[in-house]
């Protein structure tokens, strides 16, 4: 997930190249009608902005729509793009204005409106509220029910958006700082009003925006058969922004997993892997290989278990989810079922970002499976406990099956596990108690811990969980009037350290970002930073 979602949302191991040296920067345009092929993991669920948290689809939102603002490589400070200027116009941050370009044509033909700006953000809303409104009417069957899994809760803090000319105004409810980053991300990609509906996401496979590139063909992965997903993305010749548009096209294979991917990589099938490979793939490439280039360097990604804080469910009770935090072996999880390719978590804010700490050790780290048991049986619980774990997407079955055997290892837990298609069905299936925890890899919206918090720690969080508690929301609120953002450490701290008592959202490893393409592709080593944006347009050929 992405935030990209978060989420992402979905969490990808990347690899691309991580060369240095000026001269790569260059292509000599021999070869500019051959797309570069890039092999990826992470699927895009839905090609609907609005709709979709997933990172496979955020990776296509950055490059096929276009935000107010973007985040250039390796800057952490928003910076126009379909904006001409955008600015706080208030000392208490809660008004915000964006002055849109007046040259921006939408690959449909049309002129790009600020009316336009406006309601890409109320579909969001309207969303939101589609599936509220559903979720409450008991005349709908739940298998008919619209389901929302989007970027709502990235959103929810705007009060109203008002039109003036080519200027385009966000009321907020409250103080933010950061909702410059939330504009520079997927978040508020700007689609055409007229080639859109208010509150049904589009389904057809295809996407109007006014991005780097156009989409000229997308293809699902095929499950039954195992056949590639597909996305073919032409550079855009209308396209007015900040970013510098390759002639390059380029292809995106989707891959059922890692699998796949490197058997594509092997094929010679693919120039980039950009997706998720197999520790021991990782650890098997010859970083000294003549013809391809590789670098590794700290992630800004987190792998979680998500644990219900609602309903019926076990997991939905505070002595249970902290059983299953403590039960975590994340040692053993990074050594023996990854390889040392991650870094063990112990904090939802990842080491590098502030507010970094260690609080789900100091909370868990020394208690034992039998310190567990005598808790639970001294609050009144019959072991094991009935456990229905789910996963999908870039989680490794074979990470899960550890986790299921080490949680029930000592007969606390009997665990049953379910594998979904795709990382919207999990969010899907948590939203409707149908499991009771499950797994999922949070990529950054941005390089803030706000991306960290918010997203994760609310009651609307669009991880589905149903939890969140008044005085982390205070907190929150705090750190968003903030605008040193050095001086929320401590505030980030306690606000995390309160999630850790709850245990509703659990870390378990922080990613490493191993990078590899073949020699003669150039560009790549800006291809992916901490903001989160999937670069596509940096690529090229020597």
């Amino acid at each position: 997930m992405g935030a990209k979602g978060g989420i992402g949302i979905g969490l990808a191991v990347l690899l691309v190249i991580g060369a240095v040296g000026g001269w790569l920067l260059f292509a000599s345009g021999d070869d500019q009608e051959d797309p570069i092929v890039v092999g990826v993991t992470d699927r895009a669920d839905s090609l609907d902005p609005a709709y979709s948290y997933a990172a496979g689809s955020w990776d296509l939102y950055g490059n096929v729509f276009q935000s107010l603002l973007t985040l250039k490589a390796g800057s952490d400070t928003p910076v126009p793009d379909a904006a001409e200027s955008c600015a706080f116009t208030d000392n208490a941050f809660q008004v915000y204005r964006c002055t849109l370009r007046d040259d921006l044509t939408f690959s449909s033909g049309r002129e790009v409106t600020a009316e336009d700006v406006k309601f890409s953000v109320d579909r969001i809303h309207a969303m939101v509220q589609r599936a509220a409104d559903e979720a409450a009417d008991d005349s709908i069957p739940d298998e008919e029910k619209f389901v929302y899994t989007g970027p709502g809760s990235l959103v929810n803090g705007i009060e109203a958006v008002r039109v003036d000319g080519l200027d385009v105004i966000f009321e907020l409810g409250e103080p933010d700082v950061t909702f410059p980053y939330i504009l520079a991300g997927g978040a508020v990609s700007i689609v055409d009003r007229e080639e859109y509906e208010l509150d049904t996401p589009r389904d057809d496979g295809k996407a109007v925006g006014s991005g780097v590139y156009t989409l000229e063909e997308f293809r699902l992965i095929n499950d039954e058969t195992g056949e590639a997903g597909i996305a073919v993305l032409r550079p855009n010749p209308n396209y007015k922004g900040v970013k510098e548009v390759s002639s390059y096209p380029v292809t995106l294979n989707y891959y059922t997993g890692p699998d796949t991917l490197q058997e594509a990589w092997e094929g010679e099938e693919i120039d980039v892997i950009a997706g998720q490979l197999n520790p021991a793939d990782i650890l098997a490439i010859d970083q000294n290989d003549p013809d391809i280039r590789y670098s590794e360097i700290t992630g800004s990604a987190i792998r979680m278990i998500i644990n219900s804080g609602q309903g019926d469910s076990p997991a939905a009770e505070t002595p249970v989810r902290r059983a299953i935090a403590t039960l975590i072996d994340r040692e053993a999880i990074a050594r023996q079922v990854r390889l040392q390719t991650v870094e063990s978590a112990y904090s939802l804010v990842p080491v590098g970002v502030i507010g970094h700490g260690t609080p789900y050790y100091d909370l868990y780290g020394q208690m034992s499976p039998a310190d567990v048991r005598e808790e639970l049986e001294g609050e009144g619980y019959t072991l094991p406990i009935d456990l229905h774990l789910g996963f999908a997407g870039q989680v490794h079955a074979e990470e899960v099956a550890f986790i299921a055997e080490t949680l029930g290892a000592d007969g606390i837990f009997d665990v049953e596990v379910t594998e979904f298609a795709t990382v919207g069905e999990v969010l899907g299936a948590a939203a409707s108690n149908d499991v009771d925890s499950y797994f999922v890899g949070w990529n950054p919206d941005f390089a803030d811990p706000d991306t960290y918090t918010s997203a994760l720690l609310m009651e609307d969080s669009v991880l589905g969980h149903g939890w969140g508690t008044p005085e982390i929301d205070e907190l929150i609120a705090d750190t968003r009037s903030q605008p040193q953002r050095a001086n929320t450490m401590d505030t980030f701290r306690e606000i995390h350290a309160l999630a850790a008592e709850e245990a509703v959202v659990v870390p378990i490893w922080q990613n490493r970002n191993f990078t590899v393409s073949l020699r003669e592709i150039t560009g790549i080593q800006q291809l992916r930073d901490a903001g989160g944006i999937f670069r596509l347009w940096e690529l090229g050929r020597i």
